[in-house]
């Protein structure tokens, strides 16, 4: 049986191997593209046709054709393509493979091509949220076009950055005056733009209509022989920015001003002078999308991410999410031994006090005085010099709260961790060209008597490989980069670290080995000097205790009468009159204290929002609910009654949003939507 699929291939001679990659093959059926596939630098294709198109009964025949890579939709503007017919009876034969006959392009069509054609280039950067390098990253770089009705992204080239997360990419990119096409309806321009030109173009049709007789039939009348506007560039009118935007005006879709647009070009004599070329720019509109590890780290809307018109060499810095691994220069080492550095990448452990987060630059607000919660990297550093290749993370249970008289733990006491702690190495050949990325197992593993170890860096990449544990990817002449330099261990639940328990408080402390396995670092054995401190963390992986809006709703006339509702079941609703209100009682409290912000939010009609009084969030540091215990690190909270006037008769939704102060070392707290209460208020007489 033949296959759905007919694979065609073909040679293109006497094409220099950088011309070879320029080009594209296409199968076409008059000017619609089949199928397309990219010329190899020796100047060999392969294309993948489906059966049925290529024998669908048509008056028109099936050719291949080779042009510029980039040209797929403009192919007809292009002259002296070379193209080969295929017989729909031979392409019927072909089992799975069909050959063609070689095709060759002359220099001199070559060089008008790249008249019309030419090499685009763009470079950058990619970083992680920590401000480092994203070594190993494939940067697709994507060109945008605005269609009317949305936006669609075609992939130009992908390329792999470097160790210190650079990147060049280049592509074919055939000029918008080969198309004409740079205004997303043509050829009826007049139908479709995007909403950010359109200050731009009432500014022209605005120098228009001051040189125009609009009234009556006929020709168009001009008052002098040109429009008084000084052309601005392609690219920023591309922006919208060719004229500037009056201040008064929001920068966002207004439906009164495109309809006021389209009654303007609805008169053919505007249409006729008004030079929608302007708009035609040399230069692609890109986006871009990156990926790691199997991981998207970033991927732009060419909605809101769209760089217009945007110049050839010109360079970017990309920002990835948190799943980018980076490498980043460690934390200074101490004199010796061994100390704890940072929880995520947000949290010095100097900044840590009693098991709370307490960041620099954020005393005085709500966050302050975080437990932490979640997901944990931990990251540490050992002494310059040191031997230690192998160690243990030991955890010793606290007796209460640090910050609430809790009993701490003996110091290097508690029982050896055995979360597993992946690191990802990124390897480069002997040239700097990309190798290879790979997940590497630090731990944890047991050899004799020793349970739960990890390996450095350095011991698993140059040691023996520790037991259980898969070989590590060594490639001779290689350089190797990892990632999140300094961490010594990694949770995903950090309940784990307080023995399964949802809250409690931890010392965490390690204990180092040489790679004979012989103990040279201990919290019990310290070098000359105070011993190093252990990490004590404060872990509350509880929710709140409770956050409602209770089901007492209070309504009054404005003279204080009370009002009934005249609504049974969930919704009830209230005739409070002229300057009426209602009041809303909500109770948000945490028995751990660790009550973060809390709020009662109204939207009414179509999502108007509403004033609460008092109005705003109340938090850790402004809060009417019982007075937060700042030594303790303590906030309980209590129940509250919001009084609200409403403005109009409408139905009101009325939202309690909450948050919980804790982090993971690097994010911060956030609030969540957690109770709702809809009503019908009148108020009209």
């Amino acid at each position: 049986m033949a296959s759905n699929m007919i694979s065609i291939t073909g040679k293109i001679t006497k094409v220099n191997e950088a011309d070879a990659q320029r080009l594209g093959a296409f199968i076409l059926l008059c000017n619609e593209v089949l199928a397309t596939a990219p010329v190899l630098a020796d100047g060999t294709y392969r294309l993948n046709l489906s059966r049925a198109a290529a024998l669908a009964k048509s008056s028109y025949a099936v050719t291949l054709a080779i042009a510029p890579a980039s040209a797929a939709k403009h192919l007809e503007h292009f002259p002296n393509l070379p193209k080969v017919a295929l017989k729909r009876t031979d392409l019927e034969k072909a089992d799975k493979e069909f050959r063609t006959p070689e095709i060759s392009i002359s220099q001199e069509v070559l060089k008008v091509w790249w008249l019309w054609c030419r090499w685009y280039c763009v470079s950058g950067t990619v970083l992680g949220q920590d401000g480092c390098a994203a070594p190993g990253a494939e940067v697709t770089v994507y060109s945008v076009n605005y269609t009317g009705s949305g936006y669609s992204k075609v992939p130009r080239a992908t390329v792999t950055t470097a160790a210190d997360g650079t990147f060049n990419a280049c592509f074919e990119w055939c000029s918008c005056a080969l198309c004409f096409r740079c205004w997303p309806c043509w050829p009826i321009w007049w139908h479709c733009w995007p909403w950010w030109w359109e200050w731009d173009i009432l500014r022209i049709l605005e120098a228009i209509e001051k040189q125009l007789v609009l009234p009556g039939p006929g020709p168009v009348s001009q008052v002098n022989g040109g429009m008084s506007l000084i052309r601005p560039e392609a690219r920023s009118l591309m922006r919208g920015q060719g004229f500037g935007i009056a201040s008064s005006e929001a920068f966002a879709p207004d439906a009164e001003r495109t309809q006021l647009i389209a009654s303007k070009f609805s008169n053919a004599r505007i249409r006729e002078l008004f030079p929608w070329w302007w708009w035609c720019c040399d230069d692609p509109n890109i986006v871009f999308s990156v990926t790691q590890n199997g991981n998207v780290i970033l991927n732009e809307n060419p909605a809101t991410s769209t760089r217009w018109c945007f110049e050839d060499g010109s360079s970017v810095s990309l920002v990835g999410n948190s799943d980018t691994g980076t490498v980043c220069h460690p934390h200074c080492p101490p004199e010796y031994g061994f100390a704890w550095t940072n929880v995520g990448d947000y949290v010095e452990v100097a900044d840590i006090n009693f098991g709370y987060a307490d960041p620099s630059g954020d005393a005085g607000t709500d966050t302050w005085d975080m437990p932490f919660a979640g997901e944990l990297f931990l990251y540490g550093q050992f002494a310059t010099g040191s031997s230690v290749a192998y160690y243990q993370v030991l955890a010793g249970q606290w007796s209460g709260n640090p910050a609430r008289s809790g009993t701490q733990p003996a110091i290097g006491t508690g029982s050896p961790i055995a979360e597993p702690l992946d690191r990802v190495v990124y390897i480069y050949n002997g040239d700097g060209t990309f190798n290879s990325s790979h997940t590497v197992r630090m731990g944890p593993f047991n050899n004799g008597s020793h349970v739960n170890l990890y390996a450095t860096p350095a011991a698993r990449q140059n040691g023996p490989t520790p037991p259980g544990l898969l070989p590590f990817p060594t490639v001779a002449g290689a350089s190797y980069y990892w990632d999140h330099q300094g961490l010594i261990a990694h949770t995903y639940d950090s309940s784990n670290l307080i023995g399964g328990s949802p809250t409690g408080a931890v010392d965490l402390s390690v204990v180092g080995y040489d790679s004979t396995l012989t103990e040279v670092l201990s919290p019990n054995i310290p070098p000359p000097g105070p011993p190093d401190e252990p990490l004590t963390l404060m872990i509350d992986n509880t929710g709140l205790t409770t956050a409602q809006i209770n089901g007492n709703i209070l309504a009054f006339t404005a003279g204080g009468v009370p009002v009934t509702s005249t609504s049974s079941g969930e919704c009830p609703a209230y005739d409070i009159g002229p300057g009426g209100y209602i009041q809303v009682s909500v109770t948000v409290n945490d028995a751990n204290g660790h009550l973060f912000e809390y709020g009662l939010f109204v939207n009414y009609g179509s999502g108007a929002p509403g004033v609460i009084t008092p109005p705003g969030t109340h938090g850790y540091t402004i809060n009417p609910l019982g007075s937060p215990d700042y030594a303790s690190k303590s906030w309980v909270g209590g129940t509250e009654i919001i009084t609200y006037y409403p403005p109009v008769d409408c139905c009101y939704d009325f939202i309690l949003r909450v948050g919980k102060r804790v982090t993971n070392g690097d994010s911060f707290p956030s609030m969540w939507d957690q109770a709702f209460q809809t009503m019908t208020l009148k108020v009209s007489s």
